[in-house]
């Protein structure tokens, strides 16, 4: 799946259910500004944690948006995965 945020262009490259409340959601991330990038958000319970945080810093002037983006979509993946 493609989205959009801002001048970044967004992919889902894999995804997976280990159970109803662990799974993982890799995204792709790039844009004319900074080079492609992997971003997983892990579900662990009912939180979403993104593992590549702090790279969002150097790669966006928007990080924590970004951050927050990309853990809804990963949520929504995730959800329609285990239904």
């Amino acid at each position: 799946m493609l989205y959009q945020f801002n001048e970044m262009r967004v992919e889902e490259t894999e995804s997976n259910m280990i159970s109803p409340d662990r799974g993982t959601v890799v995204f792709e991330v790039s844009s004319d500004k900074a080079t492609p990038f992997v971003v997983t958000i892990e579900r662990r319970g009912d939180e979403y944690v993104n593992t590549a945080k702090t790279l969002l810093g150097q790669k966006t002037d928007e990080p924590e948006e970004l951050d927050e983006f990309l853990r809804d979509k990963a949520q929504e993946i995730l959800e329609k995965k285990f239904e």
